[in-house]
């Protein structure tokens, strides 16, 4: 046995997976080099990689894989080609999600717009104003109802440029204790613009008394 062939069954044992590279696309070459005769030779799909051969971080190469029937273990040729595979070009999907925080403590029996972060009270004019186009996809709610009344209900309104975009959530107040509230929806169905300001109102009507309240809404791009 020539040490070619012994450095072959030394990896064979080592490895499980034998892995020889060579500068030539023919197969007759291939058999030779492995010392094989009537053995099956399949190019491999670079798509498809078997979990046996592990490559990482391929941009435009001029290699070839050849998984050949060998045995049991699985043996993998790679070769040198002339035909070179070009990588298609992946355009990365990036999605931001953001949080738009808006609260109000303290007890009232009024309907109000809520404060944002900075503790100024938001408004039809006033609220966070949209950096990039993106979508309202999501607003939960918590605050505390303090006196309850029958049949009524609180809601959360969110506002775009000074109108409802329709989007909102409601907390039923007929009776005390803290409520919670949340809602979501696909992205592309309440669209803004950059430029627009978003703001939140809390609507409460005939005698509810509620407290501490807190609105939190989720946009993406």
């Amino acid at each position: 046995m020539n040490k070619l062939v012994i450095c072959f069954v030394a990896i064979i044992m080592v490895l499980s997976v034998g892995v020889f590279a060579n500068t030539v696309d023919v197969k007759e070459k291939i058999k030779d080099f492995v010392k094989v005769e009537d053995k099956d030779i399949v190019e491999v799909n670079f798509s498809d990689l078997p979990e046996e051969v592990g490559i990482e971080n391929i941009e435009n190469t001029s290699i070839v894989i050849y998984e050949v029937n060998y045995s049991s273990k699985p043996l993998f040729v790679i070769t040198s080609t002339s035909e070179v595979f070009e990588k298609e070009d992946v355009v990365p999907i990036c999605e931001t999600r953001m949080l738009l925080s808006f609260g109000l403590s303290g007890e009232s029996k009024e309907s109000n717009f809520l404060n944002m972060v900075s503790g100024v009270e938001s408004s039809l004019e006033k609220g966070y104003v949209m950096m990039r186009d993106g979508s309202v996809i999501g607003i939960s709610t918590n605050l505390e109802i303090s006196n309850s009344v029958k049949d009524e209900i609180v809601e959360v309104i969110i506002y775009k440029n000074g109108e409802e975009v329709g989007f909102r959530n409601s907390l039923y107040a007929d009776s005390s204790g803290v409520k919670v509230d949340y809602d979501i929806q696909s992205k592309g169905i309440v669209n803004f613009k950059a430029g627009d300001v978003i703001s939140v109102y809390l609507k409460s009507e005939n005698g509810v008394s509620w407290r501490d309240a807190t609105a939190t809404v989720e946009i993406t791009n």
